[in-house]
Protein backbone atom coordinates (compact mmCIF):
# COMPACT_ATOMS: atom_id res chain seq x y z
CA UNK A 1 0.00 0.00 0.00
CA UNK A 2 1.33 3.21 -0.65
CA UNK A 3 0.46 6.63 0.85
CA UNK A 4 0.96 9.93 -0.91
CA UNK A 5 1.76 12.96 1.44
CA UNK A 6 0.83 16.08 0.78
CA UNK A 7 2.93 18.88 1.81
CA UNK A 8 1.04 22.47 1.20
CA UNK A 9 3.08 25.47 0.98
CA UNK A 10 2.04 29.62 0.91
CA UNK A 11 2.14 30.85 -3.13
CA UNK A 12 4.96 32.81 -3.04
CA UNK A 13 5.67 34.20 -6.80
CA UNK A 14 9.15 35.53 -7.49
CA UNK A 15 9.40 38.43 -9.91
CA UNK A 16 12.64 39.11 -11.82
CA UNK A 17 12.65 42.58 -13.52
CA UNK A 18 15.40 42.91 -16.45
CA UNK A 19 16.85 46.60 -15.65
CA UNK A 20 19.67 48.42 -17.07
CA UNK A 21 22.68 49.00 -15.11
CA UNK A 22 22.10 52.31 -14.82
CA UNK A 23 18.54 51.63 -13.41
CA UNK A 24 19.89 49.24 -11.23
CA UNK A 25 21.92 51.49 -9.56
CA UNK A 26 19.24 53.90 -9.12
CA UNK A 27 17.02 51.48 -7.32
CA UNK A 28 20.31 50.44 -5.10
CA UNK A 29 20.93 54.09 -4.28
CA UNK A 30 17.44 54.46 -3.12
CA UNK A 31 17.59 51.06 -0.85
CA UNK A 32 20.65 52.41 0.84
CA UNK A 33 18.73 55.54 1.55
CA UNK A 34 16.17 53.74 2.90
CA UNK A 35 18.36 52.00 5.10
CA UNK A 36 20.08 54.85 6.28
CA UNK A 37 17.17 56.64 7.05
CA UNK A 38 16.08 53.76 9.42
CA UNK A 39 19.18 53.87 11.22
CA UNK A 40 18.68 57.27 11.72
CA UNK A 41 15.22 56.38 13.14
CA UNK A 42 16.16 54.03 15.14
CA UNK A 43 18.76 56.59 16.86
CA UNK A 44 15.88 58.56 17.90
CA UNK A 45 13.78 59.21 20.60
CA UNK A 46 10.39 58.01 19.68
CA UNK A 47 6.90 59.66 21.45
CA UNK A 48 4.71 57.26 22.86
CA UNK A 49 2.01 58.38 20.18
CA UNK A 50 4.24 57.64 17.33
CA UNK A 51 5.37 54.10 18.88
CA UNK A 52 1.74 53.63 19.10
CA UNK A 53 1.18 54.41 15.55
CA UNK A 54 3.50 52.49 14.31
CA UNK A 55 2.78 49.63 16.48
CA UNK A 56 -0.74 49.36 15.50
CA UNK A 57 0.40 49.26 12.13
CA UNK A 58 2.93 46.29 12.56
CA UNK A 59 0.46 44.40 14.63
CA UNK A 60 -2.15 45.07 11.68
CA UNK A 61 0.29 43.31 9.53
CA UNK A 62 2.09 40.85 11.25
CA UNK A 63 0.17 39.93 14.59
CA UNK A 64 -4.07 40.61 14.15
CA UNK A 65 -4.60 37.21 11.76
CA UNK A 66 -3.43 35.01 14.67
CA UNK A 67 -4.03 36.98 17.97
CA UNK A 68 -7.13 38.90 16.94
CA UNK A 69 -8.21 42.34 16.09
CA UNK A 70 -8.58 43.39 19.81
CA UNK A 71 -5.80 41.11 21.25
CA UNK A 72 -8.19 38.31 21.85
CA UNK A 73 -6.30 35.28 20.51
CA UNK A 74 -7.46 32.93 18.42
CA UNK A 75 -4.73 30.69 16.18
CA UNK A 76 -2.34 32.44 18.50
CA UNK A 77 -2.59 33.28 22.22
CA UNK A 78 -4.45 35.99 23.06
CA UNK A 79 -2.06 39.46 23.96
CA UNK A 80 -4.85 41.04 26.04
CA UNK A 81 -3.88 39.74 29.63
CA UNK A 82 -1.27 38.27 28.45
CA UNK A 83 1.74 37.07 31.31
CA UNK A 84 4.21 37.23 28.40
CA UNK A 85 3.56 40.75 26.98
CA UNK A 86 2.24 42.24 30.81
CA UNK A 87 5.81 40.50 32.34
CA UNK A 88 9.10 41.04 32.00
CA UNK A 89 10.19 43.10 28.88
CA UNK A 90 12.88 40.85 27.85
CA UNK A 91 11.45 37.88 27.53
CA UNK A 92 8.11 39.22 25.72
CA UNK A 93 10.63 40.57 23.18
CA UNK A 94 12.25 36.75 23.04
CA UNK A 95 9.28 35.75 21.76
CA UNK A 96 8.41 38.13 19.46
CA UNK A 97 11.92 38.37 17.95
CA UNK A 98 12.64 34.53 18.12
CA UNK A 99 9.50 32.53 18.39
CA UNK A 100 8.25 29.77 20.30
CA UNK A 101 9.70 26.65 19.11
CA UNK A 102 6.48 23.62 19.03
CA UNK A 103 4.24 26.43 18.14
CA UNK A 104 2.55 28.28 15.24
CA UNK A 105 4.59 31.75 16.68
CA UNK A 106 7.16 32.44 13.97
CA UNK A 107 10.46 34.41 14.94
CA UNK A 108 10.12 38.35 13.72
CA UNK A 109 13.33 39.33 14.65
CA UNK A 110 14.63 38.76 10.72
CA UNK A 111 11.40 40.29 9.52
CA UNK A 112 10.73 43.51 11.77
CA UNK A 113 13.69 46.63 11.91
CA UNK A 114 14.59 47.67 15.78
CA UNK A 115 12.26 50.76 15.11
CA UNK A 116 9.13 48.10 13.99
CA UNK A 117 10.25 46.04 17.18
CA UNK A 118 9.78 48.99 19.56
CA UNK A 119 6.61 49.85 18.22
CA UNK A 120 5.06 46.74 17.96
CA UNK A 121 6.21 45.71 21.59
CA UNK A 122 4.96 49.25 23.06
CA UNK A 123 2.18 48.91 21.68
CA UNK A 124 1.25 45.35 22.91
CA UNK A 125 2.28 46.44 26.23
CA UNK A 126 -0.33 49.57 25.94
CA UNK A 127 -3.05 48.11 23.87
CA UNK A 128 -6.56 46.29 24.86
CA UNK A 129 -5.77 47.09 28.52
CA UNK A 130 -2.71 46.16 29.01
CA UNK A 131 -1.76 49.79 30.26
CA UNK A 132 1.68 48.93 31.71
CA UNK A 133 3.07 52.62 30.60
CA UNK A 134 5.78 50.50 29.07
CA UNK A 135 7.20 52.57 25.85
CA UNK A 136 9.95 50.31 23.95
CA UNK A 137 13.21 52.55 22.52
CA UNK A 138 14.45 51.24 19.00
CA UNK A 139 17.93 51.42 21.34
CA UNK A 140 16.38 49.24 23.81
CA UNK A 141 15.99 46.77 21.29
CA UNK A 142 19.46 47.15 19.95
CA UNK A 143 20.25 46.65 23.43
CA UNK A 144 18.38 43.23 24.08
CA UNK A 145 19.39 41.96 20.80
CA UNK A 146 23.30 42.39 21.57
CA UNK A 147 22.81 41.48 24.95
Amino acid sequence: MHRAVWCYHGFMPVEVHAVSPEDFDAWLLAKRGAAEAQTQLAMQTLSVDELMDRGKAVYDSACLACHGAQGEGGIGNAIAGSTVVLGDLSSHMAVVAGGVSGTAMQAFGGQLNDVELAAVLTYQRNAFGNNTGDVVQPGDVAGMKNG
